[in-house]
């Protein structure tokens, strides 16, 4: 006979003390660096050549979940090799870069640092130069985005998940020149959405990107200048994420229903890419390139397409107050001939002095003076030190590793409960809908041996999170949306567990033993 178990207000202070998977620090890290995830031409050296893509994973270590959440995590750099592109970052192993994957591992996240493929002529003279050959380096960047979700797909159904990862659940965060590709990523679905007047040649009347020769929008074609990776997989995403960046063009993010849900950061002064809309100037050159949309008119646009609905039902929103009263104020954006409201839903604005852009991004002196040093002896380049580290300052003044990391704790305030949100995690507390309910729950064989079924009579599980007796998460399943969960012993010990149910209307506690 099944034995019904439920749990009432006894528990409630417990899980009010408890940390909270996906939101809380908890566990350590481990990272697994340079895994290939792709092969494709690169131009960067000018002629095409084949290269590998890599991908820095960070785990956390002492978590048994079967089914992470995975996050890509996106570079900076202006699609140029650190240096080469005036500046000391652009690489995966960027101290935002670094600091973003291990916060998000020691979570319950999987964050995957990933390189994608750079070059282009940021000096030529010609406008139409400049302008085309950035829009086929950040559609390459964009087709590598899509291989990398691919092949995490892959590894989950060919090569038995090594990285415990849910092939639902994979989310895309962007640094600076990444929030190109975040937002790419989830947007650029029709191919005529690259063919607009002004990724035209105005000289030739011809496009700059010709899919015969660069591929289809998720590089899932072999054509001379792109190679297919992991084909058949689907490059969805569930969550995009930027710091600074902007996307292509507005009416990318036209509502679709591939569209995964957005939110993000920008700083009031940057005068890289714009907070509205507006000119990208690049660091190389200074020299316009391309109009495009900024964070603040990319998020208040998917607001209005209804694609960010589900984050009203956030319950604890740190950053609410904040952004209600940044919705009241207004700011006249670096080259943008009229005042714009400062805040808008789901984003938040770093009030910065002129020029500075990304108040997040740290470096050290010494690291930058090997690095100098190295790639001089290595390829006859005759880079200075100081000069970068000076020019680095102009857009970052008092740039320091404590300043970067509190930027970043007011980022995680922004982004964690709404990545609960979008990739349907088991986050405790976060959605309004999490009042104690009683609904009647089964759970048999109780105790158990092996494994145990937990059934609902009518109402659908949406996720399931399993704890030990002293609060330790031991377990989670996201996306659960059924009447029926089994619950394999595995590495569980002998033991009393409580597993944490969450339904559409409210959340519930059972019991378990197991021998």
């Amino acid at each position: 006979m099944r034995r019904i178990y439920t749990l009432f207000l006894l528990l409630s202070s417990f899980w009010m003390v408890a940390q909270v998977q996906y939101l809380d620090p908890q566990y350590a890290t481990e990272v697994e660096s340079g895994v290939v995830y792709a092969e494709n031409i690169s131009i960067l050296r000018g002629m095409p050549e084949q290269i590998p893509l890599t991908v820095d994973i960070y785990t956390p270590v002492g978590d048994d979940n079967q089914s992470r959440p995975l996050m890509l995590v996106a570079h900076t750099g202006s699609f140029l090799p650190p240096l080469f592109n005036g500046g000391v970052t652009g690489a995966t192993t960027d101290s935002t870069v670094t600091h973003i994957c291990r916060e998000l591992a020691r979570r319950g996240y999987v964050a995957a640092a990933y390189t994608y493929r750079q070059g282009w002529l940021p000096t030529a003279p010609d406008e139409d130069v400049r302008r085309s050959t950035l829009l086929q380096a950040a559609f390459r960047g964009i087709q590598d985005t899509r291989s990398c979700v691919r092949y995490f797909r892959k590894t989950v159904a060919e090569e038995n998940n090594p990285y415990n990862i849910s092939s639902e659940n994979i989310g895309v965060v962007g640094v600076g020149t990444g929030g190109y590709l975040a937002y790419g990523a989830g947007t650029l679905y029709d191919f005529e959405e690259v063919q607009l007047p002004k990724f035209i040649d105005t000289q030739t009347a011809l496009p700059y990107i010709d899919s015969t020769l660069y591929g289809n929008l998720f590089g899932d074609t072999q054509t001379p200048l792109c190679l297919p990776n992991h084909p058949g997989y689907s490059s969805d995403i569930e969550f995009a994420f930027n710091l600074g960046g902007a996307m292509g063009d507005i009416s990318w993010m036209d509502g679709e229903e591939q569209e995964p849900m957005y939110a993000g950061v920008h700083a009031t002064n940057d005068i890289f890419a714009p907070f509205t809309v507006g000119p990208v100037i690049v660091p190389t050159t200074m020299e316009f390139v391309v109009n495009v949309a900024g964070t603040h008119a990319a998020i208040s646009t998917a607001n209005a397409n209804g694609t960010n609905d589900g984050f009203s039902d956030i319950l604890d929103d740190p950053l609410a107050d904040l952004i209600a009263e940044q919705k009241t104020q207004t700011f006249t954006p670096p080259g943008f001939p009229m005042a714009v409201q400062l805040g808008a839903d789901n984003f938040y604005a770093f009030k910065t002095p002129f020029p500075e852009g990304s108040p997040w991004d740290w470096w050290d002196k010494a690291t930058l003076d090997l690095v100098v040093a190295g790639t001089n002896a290595v390829a006859g380049t005759s880079f200075n030190a100081d000069t970068l580290h000076r020019d680095g300052l102009i857009t970052n003044r008092d740039m320091s590793p404590e300043k970067g990391r509190t930027y970043m704790d007011t980022i995680f305030q922004l982004m964690l409960p709404r990545s609960c949100v979008a990739m349907n995690l088991a986050c405790q507390g976060v959605l309004s809908s999490n009042d104690l309910v009683q609904h009647e729950i089964s759970i048999s064989p109780n105790p158990a041996y092996d494994r145990i079924v937990i059934e609902t009579g009518e109402e659908i599980m949406r996720s399931i999170v399993v704890t030990d007796i002293s609060g330790k998460i031991v377990r989670t399943y996201n996306n659960v949306n059924d009447r029926q969960q089994i619950i394999d012993r595995n590495t569980l010990g002998s033991g009393v567990y409580i597993a944490q149910l969450l339904f559409e209307n409210g959340q519930q506690a059972v019991k378990f033993v197991l021998k």
